[in-house]
């Protein structure tokens, strides 16, 4: 439940800047009125509806979507370059044709047959029927039928509303917030800010292969088993198993402490 809430209020409060404690409050209140529904004495019946309807076949949707941007949208080569540059070394082959073939083909014939079955079956509930001591298949009501389309419309429609947004520039992106940076593979596209040393050349957009070498003086990188020969990480950044050494002011340390 903690993962859940701060996957909830985390984007919010980064993109709106407001009250991460007030916010927390809010959200935790709602979420327990919500709760009263489901310890009602038929509160099972609601479990169910909202199982049925609002994590199945809207999650399924979404995965496709998010497999679509990946793999076709923001292209499989450069999300297979990402991830070289991160891990340091290049994902097996395997995954490259499983995410842009395999994964979506198999999601859009999962999704064809929940719709399918959906059509087939009317959407309905297993109640207990007291006098015939049984249970006994019923269609929901009106009502019950548009709480159940209701929650599969609510749990899509972020998709399309921030795409209208994004795409036709409802939302002025001057503000400075994370909302307004929009990154590219190596570089952050925004304003320039005015920092010193050389992580600042990250933010003003360049890549590794562009920064520009420590100017120490003096090579302060080493391996940490204290090899006199200079080497990077393998994503070609100075990283986990490097030690600064060799420094006039700075004493010997330990990693954790750098």
């Amino acid at each position: 439940m903690f993962g859940t809430i701060e996957g909830i209020i985390t984007p919010i409060v980064d993109t709106f800047k407001v009250r991460k404690e007030i916010l927390t409050v809010i959200c935790c209140l709602l979420a327990f009125s919500i709760g009263l529904i489901f310890v009602q004495r038929s509160g099972n019946y609601f479990v169910t509806m909202f199982d049925d309807y609002s994590a199945t076949l809207p999650l399924l949707i979404v995965v496709i979507l998010e497999n679509i941007a990946v793999s076709f949208v923001y292209g499989i080569d450069k999300f297979i370059e990402d991830l070289k540059d991160m891990l340091g070394f290049a994902p097996s082959r395997y995954y490259y044709y499983m995410w842009k073939y395999i994964s979506p083909l198999m999601l859009l014939s999962l999704l064809i047959a929940s719709i399918v079955n959906m059509g087939l079956s009317p959407p309905g509930y297993n109640a207990w029927i007291e006098d015939k001591a049984s249970e006994e298949f019923l269609n929901y009501p009106t009502w019950g039928m548009i709480v159940c389309i209701s929650l599969m419309v609510l749990a899509i429609l972020p998709v399309p509303v921030v795409f209208i947004v994004r795409r036709c520039n409802l939302i002025d992106d001057s503000s400075g917030n994370l909302a307004s940076v929009t990154y590219k593979r190596g570089r952050v596209l925004k304003e320039p800010v005015n920092l010193e040393g050389d992580d600042a050349s990250l933010i003003h957009g360049k890549i590794s292969s562009e920064m520009s070498s420590p100017n120490f003086g003096k090579n302060i990188y080493r391996k940490q088993s204290g090899s006199p020969t200079l080497d990077t990480a393998p994503n070609g950044r100075y990283g986990i198993g490097y030690l600064m050494a060799d420094m006039p002011d700075m004493p010997d340390m330990p990693e954790s402490d750098l």
